[in-house]
């Protein structure tokens, strides 16, 4: 709060100050000033709200008043002692703009703070919150002979089939996609032949975050509840997948993670003993990946690439 009122302030200074033609601007000798009276009003500011957060409205205008007066008078003399009189005479306009503003800003976000964000009961981001639950994919479970099938394993079956599709039509049927595949393998020469490199790497990232959304849905589907560790050890296991299918490879992918699934489950119900259960199916998971890297560390349906000089 204090750092965007000091940077929104200071930017308005900077458009108010006047320096003569034969006083070049530097960077110590005319900013140096403007962030000081920005300084000393912010703490005239927290000093009376530390001593007193309640202050009536004749205590808040002195306050604003003093730390504008304050402010000034102290970068005055910075500004004098810096570059004379006739460059602090200069700069007048604009020490007083940019503790004014200053002051009056931090009051006004105190005031938002303290009646609108303080009485908001947010939630607490360490504890499960419910994720809302749709009758068509969180509904009772099917059954078909004899097996139990739960609808969101069907929705995300049915995701992971449209998603898996539709990327792979993007990446090798568009031409965004093509110009993707180009930035991958060399930048620069895909600027050269006048790819925007810049545009590939947004769209590769809103790509991403859209994926990303799709999984995170599938998963709050599943467990009925969301918290802010529950993506973590689902991105490892990505990684697992991409590893085990081939990295680059979207078709790898997806058999990765097929793979890596039926794993963790024929590991949790048929291997007896203490080595068995659920506790241990992440275990069996990361296993898998080491296994893969050590006899082919291309992956299931990676291609080796042979480097010629």
């Amino acid at each position: 709060m204090a750092a965007l009122a000091v940077g929104l302030a200071y930017l308005v200074g900077t458009r108010l100050t006047t320096v003569p033609l034969n006083h070049p601007i530097t960077k110590w000798r005319d900013r140096a000033p403007l962030l000081v009276a920005a300084g000393v009003a912010l703490l005239v500011w927290a000093g009376a709200r530390l001593a007193e957060r309640d202050l009536s409205i004749v205590a808040t205008i002195g306050v604003v008043v003093g730390g504008v007066v304050l402010g000034t008078a102290i970068a005055f003399l910075v500004a004098r002692f810096t570059g004379g009189p006739e460059r602090a005479q200069s700069l007048v306009k604009a020490l007083v703009a940019i503790a004014a503003v200053t002051a009056v800003l931090l009051e006004i976000a105190w005031l938002a703070y303290k009646d609108l964000l303080a009485k908001v009961e947010w939630p607490s981001a360490k504890q499960r919150i419910p994720f809302p639950q749709i009758d068509v994919v969180t509904g009772k479970a099917i059954e078909i002979g004899g097996v139990t099938i739960q609808r969101a394993a069907v929705f995300t079956i049915v995701a992971l089939a449209i998603c898996s599709v539709l990327l792979w039509y993007f990446i090798n049927r568009t031409r965004l996609g093509r110009g993707m595949q180009a930035v991958s393998q060399d930048p620069d020469t895909a600027r050269l032949m006048g790819i925007n490199v810049d545009r590939i790497i947004v769209v590769a990232f809103a790509l991403g975050a859209a994926l990303a959304a799709v999984a995170g849905i599938s998963q709050g589907f599943q467990n009925s509840n969301i918290e802010f560790r529950m993506g973590f050890l689902a991105g490892l296991k990505a990684f697992t997948a991409a590893v085990l299918g081939g990295i680059g490879n979207i078709q790898g992918a997806v058999v990765g993670g097929l793979v890596l699934g039926v794993v963790e489950s024929m590991a949790t119900q048929y291997i007896p003993g203490q080595f068995g259960g659920g506790s241990w199916k992440d275990v069996w998971a990361f296993a898998i990946l080491i296994l893969v890297l050590v006899f082919r560390p291309q992956g299931l349906l990676g291609a080796r690439v042979v480097d010629r000089a």
